[in-house]
């Protein structure tokens, strides 16, 4: 397999300078290169932000949209820019572990049937802008499940891929329909597809990068975070991937947890699927 791969990042307008800048350095300082950057500006950009662009534009090929779309419209049309089979996500706020990419194309050439690899993230918080830094601010790590059977057993109930850190086959991904616009299921909703569609996942048991997680839990409450579950829910309900029972039992219990005020929520996020001493 060749060793060449791409990054894919999307950024918009909300996201800060700095963790802009510390995102594309740690892709940049990969024991194992990327063959290219493709970072997709998902509508007009602050002043900072490009000012940090500017700073990368001989290492990075920026695709603009003129409006904000969304992740999954963003990754679409960034995918379609990526020149090489293997694809690595990076988010922009989230910094990578040096040797997360060597790892991921050495795991993917020996086992030839895997087509989705993530690992474990390390969540931290803070204004830490390197690797060495978000070490001493982890707070919890998100482990997911290894094998494949494991991943498909569970991916029923929870996803089983670690979005930010996920190394993928383009070829296959867009055999499965590639990312589309499904609101904070983004991701899930392409792993989904590939697995009703027999696709191989894998996930390392090695700690791949370091997530911000500053207030995340804000993020996944509210009516309109409960709507787009029942939309994800059900599309997923109506592919075949996952039955009535399940299909209601979930919706109901993620659409509860939603409209919980911000600080019960934060702490069934910090329990759920967290493994403190890592």
């Amino acid at each position: 397999m060749d060793e060449r791969y791409s990054v894919l990042m999307s950024v918009y307008q909300k996201e800060r300078p700095g963790y802009l800048r510390a995102a594309l350095q740690s892709m940049l300082e990969q024991t194992l290169l990327p063959d290219e950057i493709v970072l997709v500006c998902d509508g007009p950009l602050t002043e900072g932000l490009e000012q940090v662009i500017d700073e990368f534009s001989q290492q990075i090929l920026v695709v603009r949209l003129p409006r904000n779309h969304g992740l999954g419209y963003a990754l679409a049309e960034g995918l379609r820019h990526c020149r090489n089979e293997l694809i690595a996500r990076m988010d922009s706020d989230d910094i990578s572990v040096r040797e997360r990419c060597a790892w991921q194309v050495d795991h993917l050439k020996a086992h030839s049937d895997v087509d989705v690899l993530s690992g474990t993230l390390a969540e931290f918080k803070g204004e830490c802008r390197t690797a060495d830094e978000a070490v001493e601010h982890i707070v919890a790590y998100k482990k997911v499940p290894v094998s494949d059977q494991e991943i498909k057993s569970y991916i029923k109930y929870r996803n089983p891929v670690n979005h930010p850190c996920v190394m993928f086959k383009k070829s296959k991904v867009l055999a499965a329909g590639g990312y589309q616009p499904c609101s904070f299921f983004e991701d899930y909703d392409l792993w989904v597809r590939m697995y009703l569609d027999g696709h191989t996942f894998a996930n390392l048991r090695e700690t791949l990068l370091y997530m911000r997680v500053d207030e995340m839990y804000k993020r996944r409450g509210g009516l309109r975070y409960g709507r787009a579950v029942v939309s994800f829910q059900t599309r997923t309900y109506r592919r075949g991937g996952t039955s009535f029972l399940q299909y209601l039992s979930l919706t109901v219990a993620r659409v509860v947890v939603s409209l919980l005020p911000d600080r019960l929520r934060s702490i069934l996020y910090s329990m759920r699927l967290r493994d403190d001493k890592g």
